[in-house]
């Protein structure tokens, strides 16, 4: 599969979750890759912990189905990645990866 050209979209969504789950339903068909700004960050689910009963949050950005999520992720809830980036499945034999080296750097 040989791409001329790749739709890149840039929004930010200001942590709004609907706003977000909109953008990704509304560009699967017509955009590539998708750039957020202050992606949302909500509750995943609760880990069993030695310290805490009711067990330890996990936080996360929201995924779709119909797109890979790359995101640099911090142990430091303080410190919340803000920029997600969401490459369209079709672009999958491209074989996109997150460079932590580079980020890093």
């Amino acid at each position: 599969m040989i791409k001329e050209t790749l739709k890149i979209f840039s929004q930010n969504v200001r942590k709004n979750k609907t706003l977000m789950n909109i953008i990704l339903e509304n560009n699967k068909n017509n955009m590539d890759i998708i750039l957020v700004q202050e992606p949302p960050k909500s509750l995943i689910r609760r880990v069993p912990s030695h310290t805490d009963p009711t067990g330890d949050p996990i936080y996360g950005t929201p995924n779709h189905p119909d797109w890979t999520l790359f995101i640099r992720q911090d142990p430091n809830q303080e410190n919340y990645a803000r920029v997600a980036t969401y490459v369209n499945k079709k672009l999958q034999k491209m074989r996109f990866t997150l460079r932590l080296d580079i980020i890093n750097h």
